[in-house]
């Protein structure tokens, strides 16, 4: 059964973490400076709240009803066309000389058009 007072305390603390191992790694990477495979894994260490996070969101999803799951669906379908069809656009407008995309600008842009989505669909089955 779905409790969002349940998820959102999995999904907290998954963020929580993120941003501890997010402001640890760049602490050392500022002051220590360190080079090679130890680089490699210190710039890899946030990746560890970021995959608490996805299995927090999947926790949730399973928890979910029939209903929900559907407005989940039709949320994220939504935001994964969404981002396929902003980022594309966004490459041919560099072409025509605006700024690189960068690969950190799609988890928002997906986010903010789940997060938006979810809003309009659960209006939809209302």
């Amino acid at each position: 059964m779905f409790r969002p007072s349940r998820y959102v305390v999995e999904l907290g603390a998954a963020i929580a973490l993120y941003m501890l191992l997010l402001f640890i790694a760049n602490l050392i990477l500022f002051t220590a400076h360190p080079t090679g495979l130890c680089l490699v894994a210190l710039s890899m260490m946030p990746m560890i709240g970021a995959l608490a996070m996805a299995w927090a969101i999947l926790r949730g999803l399973h928890r979910m009803d029939e209903l929900q799951r559907r407005i989940q669906f039709d949320a994220i379908a939504v935001s994964f066309l969404g981002t396929a069809l902003i980022t594309f656009g966004w490459g041919f407008g560099e072409v025509a000389g605006l700024p690189p995309l960068r690969a950190f600008a799609v988890w928002p842009i997906m986010g903010g058009l789940w997060f938006v989505s979810v809003f309009f669909a659960s209006r939809k089955y209302r």
